[in-house]
């Protein structure tokens, strides 16, 4: 029987990710008073799993290091131990990564890198030296952007398309293979986006504008607030028409991909060529993440 223990923090797609990849006998979430919160909403969405909530202080070594032990002898007696790193305070890692050296159980590392979702595992061999027990692997399960959202902001709607602009934009999106779209998407009261994609495990915010500008930037930029939306979002700003470059240089320094596709100006709808350029563009930054 295996116990995964995770130290929440204000990134919970590696939790859910790694949970479902190692699929443990027991879920054990770590929490502060400030992620309480966030570990409830773990919690519900691995209603699949025996979960137990813990609070801890969030700074104190001592304190966290012997919460724990107390609730390992208490509670997991006969587990298998597992310690996901990835998230939470760095006393409370710290304490996690003690407990591994003392009772010589493993322990993981969680990282996006190149669009990938990989997982590192160590182990501590004698005398504490520290050796990785395999190189990484890489995380091939998916979550569904109802998971994702509902992980990061609880509650959300979604209403259909009416501009003839994000319809076209919609149509291409669709044309990519594997790809999972939610349209006009509201979180919380006042924020709004017209796509969030994913592709795999990486997730994108999509405003579709005729005439992009920094109205569009902004409206971008609100809804993938780390707060909101995680660490890692792509975001992309698509226009049918060219984008000026003060607000080219606005979106470049918000790390936002502005993807220009001028025909639909003057067609009312998309070429062949700005439908790839679209595809390709959209593809190339989810799979960089």
């Amino acid at each position: 029987k295996t116990a995964l223990f995770h130290l929440v923090g204000e990134q919970p797609i590696p939790n859910l990710l790694t949970t479902r990849h190692l699929r443990p006998d027991v879920v054990v979430l770590i929490h502060t008073d400030r992620t309480k919160e966030d570990a409830e909403s773990l919690k519900n969405i691995l209603s699949g799993y025996l979960c137990y909530l813990y609070g801890v202080e969030p700074y104190n070594l001592l304190n966290i290091h012997n919460a724990l032990q107390q609730f390992i002898d208490q509670r997991l007696i006969g587990y298998q131990l597992l310690f996901n790193l990835t998230g939470g305070t760095k006393p409370m890692s710290i304490a996690a990564l003690l407990i591994a050296l003392q009772r010589n159980v493993p322990f993981l590392y969680f990282q996006t890198e190149g669009g990938r979702s990989l997982l590192y595992r160590y182990q501590f061999a004698n005398q504490g030296e520290m050796q990785l027990q395999q190189q990484q692997e890489e995380i091939r399960e998916t979550l569904r952007l109802d998971d994702y959202l509902r992980a990061y902001v609880g509650s959300y709607t979604t209403e259909e398309l009416r501009n003839p602009f994000e319809q076209e934009v919609y149509r291409v999106l669709c044309g990519i293979d594997g790809i999972e779209i939610l349209t006009s998407v509201r979180l919380r009261a006042a924020l709004e986006v017209d796509f969030i994609i994913r592709l795999g495990n990486q997730v994108g915010v999509v405003e579709a504008k005729t005439k992009g500008g920094k109205a569009g930037i902004d409206q971008i930029q609100a809804v993938a607030d780390q707060r909101y939306l995680g660490t890692y979002v792509s975001k992309f700003l698509v226009s049918g028409s060219i984008v000026d470059q003060n607000n080219k240089d606005l979106a470049k320094a918000y790390k936002i991909e502005v993807i220009e596709l001028t025909s639909f100006t003057i067609n009312n709808s998309l070429s062949e060529s700005d439908k790839e350029e679209l595809k390709r563009r959209i593809i190339e930054k989810l799979k960089r993440g």
